[in-house]
């Protein structure tokens, strides 16, 4: 018997046999369910999904539903995807560092810091306006002063009053302001003063010195001292460099510094810059 619903029926004109045709029918070959629409699987229980379908393939998971209402993604564990033990089991986050000083001890070195920034700034005022301490270079205030010892100098003195007879003062030398020197006041400004056979001569009148090494030798003068400056002479006349010669000359008052009163090293020889007296005598 030759069923003729799978192998009697002939082609329709213009089509080849095999070749598939509107319907998923092939002519002049066996009919198969998957090209007659039929699903492969359709007898599968699994696949049917029950009496309402088989669910969509993006369904959410029971219980998971995100802010917007959408699907939430399945974890790793969740959807079977390899997981590295990192993902799995995240390393503990590191201990905080801890401080490399403690509040205490910081709040203490802030302190010090303080006071010792209030300390420069003292310092600098103090030396800037008030006292400022000096060394002695040399012999040319000896026997008053001597080489290498430390004295301070007032340097606000004469913020009030004027340099007066007498007083030792640290002036910058006019040739070269870097320098100081340090010698005696012997003439205030409108004084006549000239040096003849060993003394000096102050308005006429031979100066009585008790504070001088030797006498005063060589010649200078009679001549007025301009205002607004100082005759300056050091106690070692003999070894000194000042006003008697043109380097030094009369020092004018912006170039003196301050007047010594008190030397303070050696510790033997701690005491008050002596002034001396109108007799020319040394004030104790």
């Amino acid at each position: 018997m030759d069923p003729e619903g799978e192998t009697g029926r002939e082609n329709p004109p213009g089509v080849a046999a095999g070749e598939p045709v509107e319907g998923g029918e092939q002519v002049g070959g066996p009919v198969r369910a998957e090209q007659v629409g039929q699903p492969r699987d359709a007898g599968r229980p699994e696949d049917a999904g029950g009496p309402e379908g088989p669910e969509p393939e993006d369904a959410a998971q029971p219980g998971c539903v995100g802010q917007d209402g959408c699907a939430c993604e399945a974890s790793p564990l969740e959807s079977g995807d390899p997981v590295s033990p990192t993902a799995a089991f995240p390393e503990p986050a590191p201990p905080a560092a801890r401080p490399l000083v403690s509040p205490a001890l910081r709040s203490e070195i802030l302190e010090y810091a303080q006071a010792f920034a209030i300390a420069i700034v003292l310092a600098a005022f103090i030396i800037t306006f008030i006292a400022q301490s000096f060394v002695v270079e040399g012999s040319s205030m000896e026997p008053s002063l001597h080489n290498r010892e430390r004295l301070l100098v007032n340097k606000l003195v004469y913020r009030f009053r004027e340099p007066q007879r007498g007083d030792v003062v640290v002036f910058r030398y006019p040739a070269n302001p870097k320098r100081k020197f340090i010698k005696r006041v012997i003439g205030v400004p409108g004084d006549v003063v000239a040096v003849r056979d060993g003394h000096v001569l102050l308005n006429g009148e031979v100066l009585e010195e008790g504070y001088t090494m030797d006498l005063t030798f060589g010649s200078f003068g009679p001549e007025v001292v301009p205002p607004g400056r100082y005759f300056v002479l050091g106690d070692n006349r003999n070894n000194s460099d000042d006003s008697r010669y043109p380097d030094v000359g009369f020092v004018p008052k912006t170039n003196i510094v301050g007047k010594a009163f008190v030397t303070w090293w050696p510790l033997g020889e701690i005491g008050l810059v002596r002034t001396p007296t109108p007799g020319g005598a040394m004030a104790q």
